[in-house]
């Protein structure tokens, strides 16, 4: 079982990818809406490699960089967007930069 194999619709992995919707080109964009509605095994063997290059191998974090704990799905984007740190981490290290 890998990393990404919990994703599903309860665990808001469907609110990262609504928020992730507008950075993506028409293809990317329409399988990951496919994915939104239907879920991630209507997907083909194509479809299923656009979303995987195209959405999550960009848009997913892993893990924080400073402590190295999961980022759960809420976070996901803005750890994207700020570099690859989980909410807490991001709070700490802007916090520090004031002082």
């Amino acid at each position: 079982m890998g990393w990404n194999d919990h994703m599903d619709e309860d665990d808001g992995f469907g609110d990262f990818l609504t928020e992730v919707l507008p950075e993506l080109d028409d293809a990317a964009a329409g399988i990951t809406k496919l994915v939104i509605d239907k879920g991630q095994d209507v997907l083909s063997e194509k479809q299923r490699w656009v979303f995987q290059n195209h959405v999550l191998d960009i848009y997913v974090t892993k893990e924080c960089k400073r402590c190295g704990i999961d980022i759960p799905w809420s976070e996901m984007y803005g750890a994207h967007d700020n570099g690859g740190y989980c909410g807490y981490c991001d709070h700490m290290m802007l916090k520090e930069d004031k002082l």
